[in-house]
């Protein structure tokens, strides 16, 4: 779209080079250089200098050069010189013609005399000439808006992301709508990281051209550039209902975005259970149990060994040694016991002031609406265009992460739950690794030098020869 602009400097600039070869032409501009040479010597005459009608005359002549001949690239700029002397030379006088000489310097033909010369510069490449000179057009013909554009370019072009944005304001303010001159503007507000503004930009741009599909989609990038995903979503939603869900590229970005957010939501869904795993107790008190158990068994030893001993005399040394024995295991148990009930109460006291926990449900209802939101784009994306390559694959990569959700779950059980319910969990993840096939095959068939699609598929493959075991 830039390109676009910049061409149009460099066929305004075309015109005045193409001037040069007419006759007439050269013969006019030699007049105009004649009365140049003719005003100098009269500004050098002590009794003509002292009248600013002289160096007026002087100041027509130049500006007349300027915009007709291109022979003297300061032509313009000794034209505005020259009227600043004029007033200078009449405010002296008594200032009785200042006034006109004001208005000559505010003059349309003045600023279109600096524009004639910024395009000569642009066209010889000297951009910062080209600024200047463009930039003087600008304030004095503070109603135009082909000099502000101009400005903006070449000081965009410069780097100069300020005066480019003043110049693009003034631009619109005249009455400009050029819609690649709205896109050039945000991306100087990107550049700038002034996303709000970027976006604000790009959506009166799409108000004054509703059929430009780069600025509204230029809209959507900038909200993700800015990681503002639910401004993206809302505009996204907005643009599904105004062209009644039958644009595919619409529908399957904002699927897209829905798929991201949700998987933003479930890794933080994660991290609290990891989180909480790691502040569980549920092992320690498994541990405590069979601790207990054993208590238990070498407490009733030694109630049998004491029994033993006053029914069996004889034995009594003996017996009393086991006692011993079983005595000092039991008390190294109860200690034991004693460091896990330690533990238990450590861990649950780090725990109590977290609320993390207090979040899930809400996170989890999150997580599931947000993917059920992006299936339903996907799903009519693919109804609209069932070749849409996006749309398969990302469709594909949530069917597959759904079956790994699922089988981590199988992972983390204990023998005996597995035995319990493990078995159905695992057929859930099967059929969840089989949903995906399909649309990986189909990605296949779209690209089939895709090497991504391909390891996936291998990948798949080996996973659904194990769900058949």
């Amino acid at each position: 779209m830039k390109k676009l602009i910049l061409a149009s400097i460099v066929g305004f600039a075309s015109l005045n080079a193409s001037a040069q070869a007419d006759p007439m032409k050269e013969l006019m501009c030699k007049g105009y250089t004649d009365a140049i040479d003719k005003g100098i010597k009269n500004t050098q005459n002590p009794k003509q200098s002292g009248k600013s009608a002289t160096w007026v005359k002087l100041g027509d002549a130049y500006l007349d050069l300027g915009l007709s001949c291109g022979t003297d690239s300061s032509a313009t700029q000794k034209a505005y010189d020259t009227y600043l002397k004029a007033l200078e030379v009449e405010k002296a006088a008594g200032g009785k013609k200042a006034k006109e000489i004001e208005e000559i310097l505010k003059s349309k033909r003045l600023g279109d005399g600096f524009l004639q010369q910024g395009a000569a510069y642009y066209n010889s490449k000297n951009m910062v000439m080209a600024g200047k000179f463009f930039g003087q057009s600008s304030k004095i013909n503070d109603k135009d808006s082909t000099s502000a554009l101009y400005a903006g370019i070449v000081d965009q072009s410069l780097g100069n992301n300020a005066a480019a944005i003043q110049s693009f304001k003034t631009y619109f303010a005249n009455g400009g709508k050029d819609p690649a001159v709205f896109y050039s503007l945000a991306q100087i507000y990107k550049i700038e990281k002034k996303f709000p503004e970027a976006v604000e930009i790009l959506k009166k741009g799409a108000e004054i051209h509703p059929n430009d599909k780069d600025l509204k989609n230029e809209i959507i990038n900038t909200y993700i550039s800015s990681n503002n995903i639910e401004g993206a979503i809302n505009d996204l939603e907005k643009m599904v209902a105004a062209d009644g869900g039958k644009n595919s590229m619409n529908m399957s970005n904002l699927a897209l975005l829905y798929d991201s957010k949700s998987q933003e939501i479930n890794n933080d869904i994660q991290k609290i259970k990891d989180k909480l795993s790691k502040g569980s107790t549920d092992d320690l008190e498994k541990k405590l149990l069979s601790e207990k158990d054993k208590l238990s068994i070498y407490e009733g030893e030694i109630v049998t060994l004491t029994a033993k001993m006053k029914k069996e005399p004889k034995t009594a040394a003996a017996t009393k040694k086991r006692i011993a024995e079983v005595t000092s295991q039991k008390v190294a148990i109860e200690e034991g016991i004693a460091k896990i009930n330690g533990e238990i109460e450590s861990k649950k006291a780090s725990m109590s002031g977290n609320s993390d926990a207090a979040k899930l449900p809400a996170l989890e209802a999150k997580f599931k609406e947000l993917k059920e939101k992006a299936l339903s784009y996907y799903k009519r994306t693919l109804e609209i265009d069932p070749n849409n390559y996006d749309a398969n694959f990302n469709l594909a990569v949530l069917y597959f992460n759904e079956a790994v959700e699922t089988k981590r779950a199988v992972d983390a059980m204990d023998m005996k739950t597995f035995q319990a319910e493990g078995k159905a969990i695992e057929t859930k993840a099967c059929e969840q690794f089989n949903t995906s096939k399909p649309y990986f095959d189909k990605c296949k068939s779209l690209k089939s030098d895709d090497e991504a699609v391909s390891e996936n598929l291998k990948n798949l493959e080996r996973i659904l020869e194990q769900c058949k075991k």
